[in-house]
């Protein structure tokens, strides 16, 4: 926002939010973000804490549903007397940081603080069942929480959750509905997902047995699919397509190693630690794994060369421990899931592989089934991958065609000739 246009609203801002706008700035700055990006997330700010001030809302009365109010009602017929930006994706970014900057100075009030019992307070008792009760991963926590809202939404729309006007039969019925829409793996993760959220009524004592019981269990047939597999010529492409001239080329050459030589997840990737490369031993640890135990892993002199050429050439000077770092703003903050997952698509796109290589999970397949054809067992791909369960490894014997073949037995002859 110019000059100009701030000075008109400031008169207008209580000197919280004055203080908030005047952080987020700062913050943005150090981050890295880009000038115009500051400017425009400022103006989102400024505009919100305006727009507070004409309601005569405080720092103090500040809650979670006003950004919504703000960007759902007043933005798309604003006539507030200053410009500034108005595209709602923008504002809403901009407005992310910002509810960090209150939240972190103790002005904003969670939803469900004092609001009543809705149902953004019921999924979050929810989820804190799943961590504390039950030992989620935050990948299952994250669909389960989606699908119960969505059922909820769909029962309770006034948000005033009353579970004893739940049915069986309305239950089923909602399954039938929703499961029409969605694939067989689909189907069986809302199942789940509801069963789940039965059980945590049950154990409260809110609701009774025959609810969980309503939930079906849908078909499945383990071993069914081949998991898909990158071939020689496909991981070369791949490889290729990273410019290690670029710190960012030497980064997702790293990562990309990670996830196709050991067969990492990739949350386990963005979790990586200095420290958890022991150059001297060469070993990596991967802590905090699915199975919530902390494994050691060979390091490999393809992968160490690569993750040692980016720590000395171009990782971002940071407080952060984790070994991968982001290069755009927010500067130096820890890589995600969906940052490892939207590089692998791009280098996908870059190899001409958009149609093959869909996610980084294909390279966790490809590592399997490279370890299988260079004559590892089933219980040393089972270590490496870390699966519980030997018959998770074992679909991937049936890729191998030609060691099949080794050791079946022949088909009897009539005759017994």
């Amino acid at each position: 926002m110019h000059p100009t246009t701030i000075n008109q609203a400031y008169p207008e801002i209580h000197a919280g939010f004055k203080s908030a706008v005047k952080e987020l700035v700062a913050k943005l700055c150090l981050l890295g973000y880009a000038d115009t990006t500051v400017s425009f997330y400022e103006q989102g700010a400024v505009h919100f804490s305006f727009w507070l001030a004409k309601r005569r809302i405080s720092p103090s009365q500040i809650k979670e549903s006003h950004f919504t109010d703000f960007l759902s009602h007043h933005q798309p017929m604003c006539e507030c007397p200053f410009g500034g930006v108005r595209q709602r994706n923008t504002v809403r970014a901009g407005l992310r940081h910002f509810a960090a900057i209150l939240r972190s100075a103790g002005y904003l009030t969670p939803v469900g603080a004092s609001e009543g019992n809705g149902v953004d307070l019921e999924v979050r008792r929810f989820d804190e069942y799943m961590l504390n009760t039950a030992g989620l991963q935050d990948a299952t926590r994250l669909y389960r929480r989606r699908y119960v809202r969505e059922f909820l939404d769909e029962f309770f729309p006034n948000g005033d959750i009353n579970v004893s006007r739940l049915a069986p039969k309305s239950i089923a019925s909602y399954l039938a509905k929703r499961g029409a829409r969605l694939k067989a793996a689909s189907t069986k993760v809302l199942a789940s997902s509801l069963r789940s959220y039965f059980r945590f009524l049950r154990l409260h004592g809110r609701c009774k047995e025959d609810l969980v019981l309503a939930v079906p269990a849908f078909a499945s047939w383990r071993l069914v699919s081949l998991p898909p597999a990158l071939t020689d010529e496909e991981i070369a492409r791949l490889l290729t397509a990273f410019d290690r001239s670029t710190v960012a080329g030497r980064r997702d050459y790293a990562i990309t190693r990670c996830l196709l030589d050991l067969g990492l997840r990739s949350r386990e990737v963005a979790r990586l630690r200095l420290e958890d490369v022991d150059w001297r031993k060469g070993i990596l640890r991967i802590v905090g794994t699915k199975s919530r135990r902390d494994d050691e892993l060979p390091l490999t002199a393809a992968i160490g060369a690569a993750i040692a050429a980016y720590i000395r050439r171009g990782r971002p000077k940071a407080t952060s421990r984790e070994v991968f770092l982001r290069l755009r703003a927010p500067v130096g903050q820890r890589m995600t899931r969906s940052t490892i997952g939207n590089l692998i698509l791009r280098a996908a796109a870059r190899a001409g592989m958009e149609s093959t290589l869909t996610g980084p999970r294909i390279l966790r397949h490809t590592a399997a089934t490279r370890m299988l054809q260079r004559g590892a067992s089933i219980k040393e791909i089972a270590d490496v991958l870390r699966h519980k369960c030997l018959d998770t490894t074992a679909i991937y014997t049936k890729v191998d065609l030609p060691r099949l073949t080794a050791v079946a037995l022949p088909w009897p002859i009539k005759g017994g000739r």
